[in-house]
């Protein structure tokens, strides 16, 4: 049990389907399965929560070469 019953989920996402993603060519979540996602990681007790497919690959990515995230720096 956290002091206070304080916990805090940290919620990573790339890009939401919104009218402030409107302009990027990239996949998009849809907007109501993000707080599904919170609310699922915040019940388990989960520390992070991904949610989406470019966030669960970017996180996988994390400790290979910087060229497998940047494209522009593969030679």
């Amino acid at each position: 049990m956290q002091p206070r019953g304080i916990a805090v989920t940290g919620l990573h996402v790339a890009y939401v389907d919104t009218a402030m993603a409107a302009g990027v060519d990239a996949p998009k979540a849809d907007p109501r399965d993000v707080p599904v996602a919170a609310l699922d990681g915040i019940e388990t007790g989960a520390h992070e929560v991904l949610a989406d497919d470019i966030t669960l690959w970017v996180k996988s990515q994390l400790s290979a070469d910087l060229a497998a995230l940047y494209a522009q720096l593969k030679k």
